[in-house]
Order: C-alpha cells, then structure tokens, then sequence
C-alpha cells in the first residue's frame, strides 16, 4: 500500500511557516518572476446476476463505446464535480448512476466564478455555451474606493478563447440545473433524496446499500460528496479532516447596476479589501464581505438583516448604498465558514476514488473551487479512457492534479493567512495572486 503523505495536509500552519507559502511570494517578487498580469454494513452478495438493469446500463447517450478501465461507476453527490463527471464519463460511454441526498428543490446559494480554466475545461466537455448563456461573462477586473470611485482597472486574460469572455459569474441553482441537464441528456441516471448506507469493495468491483434498501454494484465508486464527506471519513478514516482556515464569507444576491461590470473590489476607508462584487446575469450580482474571526462566526437568523447592514455602512458607493437598502427584501444572504482540507496523493482506496470538494477544499482567494472540481472531472475521465487498468487510471489522475490543485490551495490559504495577519505589503498579495493566476492558465 502507497504510505500517505501526512505532514502538510495535517498541519497547514507548516505550509506557511517561511516555507512553501513565503517562498512563492519571494519568486514572484524578489526574482522577477515573470507572471500573467492580473487582466492578462452487513456483508453483501455481489453477484452479478442480482445487480438489477437501469438506464445507466444502457449506452444510450451521445457517445461511443468504452474501452477504457471501466464500464459502469456510480458516483456520490449531485454537485458540481460529481454532475460534470457524469457527464464527463457518459461521453466516453460509461454507465453512470449519480447518488444524490438532496432534492433538486434544494437547490441555493448565491453566485459562483469561473475563470478562464474552468470555462476551458468545460468547452472541451461541450458545456460552456449553456454555462455563458446561463450566467455572465466578464473581462474587466477593477478596484474602486469605497465610493464607488476608481483606483485601478484592467483586463483578465482570455486563455481560453481570444474571442469569448475572460471568466463567467452563473447563479450556483442555474449552473446545477445545466449540469443535471448535461448529465441526463448524456445517459445518466440521477437519484435524488437517496444516500448510500454501506460501501463492501472487493478486487472486482465496489457494492453500496442505498437508503431505500436497494443495492447497487459498480467497477468504480467517485465520492464527490463535498467537504464533510462520509465516504471520505468511511474509506479513508478519521485523519483527514477539514479545519476552520479563520474567515469566513458573506454573500448576498443583488439587483445588478450599469456600474457592476465585472470583478469589483471596494476598499474600505482603512485600505483594505473588504466587499467584493460579481456579475452573475443581466439583472443580478452578488456580493461578498470576507470576515475575520478566530471562531466560527455565529449570527442568529433574526439578526442576519442588521449585521449584513452594518458591514455595508462604511461604504458611500451608490450601488452599496443601494444593496444596503435592500437587505431584507428577499434577496439571498449566506454566510460560509472556510473550512479546508487538502489531502495528499493517493485520493483513492481500491475501487474508491475522491473528487472536488472531498478531497481538496480551498480558501476562496483564487475563485477556483468549483474550477477545480471541473478540471478533476474532466481529468479523471481522460485518464479512465486512457488506461485498461484502473490502478493505473487513477493513479494518472493523481499525479495530474495533486500537484496543481495543491499550488492553488497553497497560494489561497497564504493569502487568506495575511488578510487575517499582515505581514507584508499589498504587493505581496499581489504577487501571490499573479501566480496563482499564471498557474491556473497553464494546460490541465
């Protein structure tokens, strides 16, 4: 068995402490890195003749035949790394069943970010048309003081294609349902309000009982059930956990003016950034305020309306303004504890496999979160087609996306480490952010 690499993953502090984190920020600044400009249960039997027929076992959507290292997979979480596996993995013919606990009612949430490598890995799964009709795409990156006046403005890079959007804000229900869509259309099968009781593997394939009493059986198992993951805790044990990063975010759904035309950041009158927007459609954006806390930030739901306001008073910017009149008049307001895991290579057990948010959990500075789970999809898909093996499979995927997903987690939490302490000058955040951004662009 491949020993695991335990050390940074179980002490993140270790990652920043003048090593990885501080080293970064010193390329990029004292070595004139050169960077992207910012614009630029009971045992079960597993006989295969009790494994009931679905839909999923018929190659019914708009794809050719597998020859790859498996026929059938069955993968844990409806959200967006595991729907865009689904889809991913319809198109290379295998049979998909998605395992969702939610209903598709409960779909919420505020907005989401893509950026040029998250739009590039979904176009080349053929979904990034639906995604930009869906949502908004933008160029512009700007920061303004916190009346709304100008500071500096420039451009993102367009990586993905000179012709189209740089990067894309898309309400989280819309982006859900479009990946759902994509799924279904392409073959798989998806049930909602079920969750798996027990996961038995042996060397021919992984079994689960699900909660209505059913079993089910495959040759792969993908756990893409988010950052609490049970399966996670299941195959992997008790080790690898999420930990409170010290921020947390609020986000609130607006009505979009003419002045929100891209990524804005506000200033507050101290200097730092502290409100964000984001256009998500022609009508609609959404804000976020980062707040520092050395505990998980607690607010009585009666009380959300007033603290929301409050974080909005030092801003004069009419469009603030505007949001802080709104607050209480429906429109969506969340609050997120940063809760980040990163776990070392190898993300699978046998016939088990972790995906997006179950394995890497990342601090919001970079916006790539959801990318991430997209680009795991895309890649573990790449690799199943490529090898008759599934160690082998999935051990390629491992080695394509340990390495960067680590970088951006590295890059996002020593950024959230200096907004909550800073020790340097803004350029160093800077920097940090140029790199990152270099990172993100270069090919999966």
């Amino acid at each position: 068995m491949v020993a695991f690499n335990r050390g940074l993953a179980s002490n993140p502090a270790a990652l920043f402490g003048g090593s990885r984190a501080s080293g970064l920020a010193r390329e990029s600044l004292e070595t004139k890195y050169i960077a992207v400009s910012l614009h630029r249960a009971d045992e079960l039997h597993t006989e295969k003749t009790q494994w009931r027929s679905s839909p999923r076992e018929m190659n019914n959507g708009r794809v050719g035949g597998n020859m790859g290292a498996v026929k059938n997979v069955i993968v844990l979480g409806g959200g967006i790394g595991g729907l865009t596996a689904a889809h991913a993995l319809r198109r290379i013919g295998v049979s998909v069943r998605v395992i969702e606990m939610g209903d598709r009612s409960d779909r919420i949430g505020t907005g989401i970010t893509l950026l040029g490598n998250a739009l590039r890995a979904l176009a080349e799964l053929e979904l990034v048309e639906a995604c930009l009709q869906g949502g908004h795409g933008w160029d512009v990156v700007s920061i303004r003081d916190a009346a709304g006046n100008p500071l500096h403005q420039q451009f993102s890079p367009r990586i993905w294609d000179p012709d189209r959007p740089a990067a894309l804000g898309i309400m989280r229900p819309r982006l859900g349902q479009i990946l759902e869509e994509a799924a279904r259309t392409s073959g798989a099968e998806i049930a909602f309000n079920t969750t798996v009781t027990r996961i038995d593997q042996d060397a021919e394939g992984v079994t689960v009982q699900l909660s209505h009493g059913e079993t089910d059986r495959a040759d792969l198992l993908i756990a893409a059930d988010g950052v609490y993951s049970k399966t996670r805790q299941q195959i992997f044990g008790e080790e690898f956990k999420p930990h409170y990063a010290g921020q947390g975010v609020w986000r609130y759904t607006v009505s979009r003016t003419e002045a929100m035309d891209g990524f804005i950041l506000y200033r507050h009158p101290t200097g730092r950034v502290v409100v964000g927007a984001l256009p998500l459609s022609k009508e609609l954006c959404y804000l976020f305020f980062l707040e520092t806390t050395d505990e998980k930030l607690r607010v009585a739901q009666d009380q959300v309306c007033h603290y929301v306001r409050n974080l909005l008073a030092p801003f004069t910017a009419p469009e603030l303004i505007q949001a802080a009149d709104l607050v209480g008049e429906g429109n969506h307001i969340s609050y997120r504890p940063f809760d980040v895991l990163m776990m070392p290579a190898p993300w699978h057990r046998g016939r088990v496999v972790l995906l997006g948010d179950s394995v890497h959990s990342l601090t919001p500075q970079m916006t790539s979160g959801g990318g991430m789970a997209i680009e795991d999809a895309l890649v573990l898909a790449q690799e199943l087609r490529r090898s008759r093996d599934l160690e082998t499979a999935l051990a390629g995927y491992c080695v394509r996306r340990e390495e960067r997903v680590k970088r951006i987690y590295d890059i996002g939490y020593a950024i959230c480490n200096e907004e909550r302490n800073p020790m340097h000058s803004r350029e160093y955040q800077i920097g940090l952010l140029r790199e990152g951004y270099a990172f993100l662009s270069a090919p999966v």
